[in-house]
């Protein structure tokens, strides 16, 4: 790409250094990124191939956020896809030359996300952001994290032991609500299916995740 092509592109980029920067919301990104054909496009320019991770969506930042389950037809704003999309849209500034000064609340509200997450919860909804913004923030990283520990046992309850999954886990959660996770048990004669049951507290209504190994 030359350097007139190049330039062009900085011009272009001004909403991508606003979001990285921490000057516009995601709700604002996002719009313009349904709305704004000049925005479609400038994320449209091919990037390098040495960004292996748009591989699969021919080195197109615009292919990778129409098509990738992670941003396709979601809301973005979300602790993780807030985090990601920065990620994302700094590989494309970078590939460009073009300076910028990470605004870091994004990674920081996620690393605290991911540290008062135990190893059998993976939700990747709002549910949790809703306790790292509780969270008070007069607290020390320390407690903060535990605090938030706290707050996630009170809401995603089980009753005598959580769930071992076999694959990656899968909590329901009804109406924004977690359901109570039961006990698990494998099919008879084939150990390499199981199924999880969970309830509604309020109604006792079950719910049963299957999962194969």
């Amino acid at each position: 790409m030359g350097l007139f092509d190049r330039f062009s592109i900085k011009n272009r980029c001004k909403p991508i250094l606003d979001y990285v920067e921490g000057r516009m919301p995601i709700t604002e990104f996002q719009k313009m990124f349904n709305e704004d054909r000049s925005l479609r496009k400038t994320l449209s320019t091919p990037l390098d191939k040495k960004w292996a991770f748009l591989k699969d969506y021919d080195y197109n930042l615009f292919n990778m956020l129409t098509q990738d389950w992670s941003f396709a037809n979601r809301n973005w704003n979300t602790i993780t896809i807030r985090e990601m999309l920065q990620e994302v849209l700094t590989a494309f500034l970078d590939n460009f030359g073009i300076k910028y000064i990470l605004y870091k609340k994004y990674i920081e509200d996620h690393h605290l996300l991911l540290d008062i997450q135990p190893s059998w919860l993976d939700v990747v909804d709002d549910t949790l952001d809703s306790i790292v913004y509780e969270i008070p923030k007069d607290l020390s990283k320390t407690k903060q994290i535990e605090w938030g520990k706290q707050r996630v046992k009170e809401l995603f309850r089980y009753d005598k032991s959580y769930p071992r999954w076999i694959q990656e886990a899968e909590w329901p959660i009804v109406s924004g609500k977690p359901l109570v996770f039961s006990h698990q048990e494998r099919i008879k004669g084939d150990d390499w299916h199981v199924l999880y049951y969970f309830y509604d507290p309020d109604t006792n209504e079950q719910t049963v995740v299957e999962q194969f190994s």
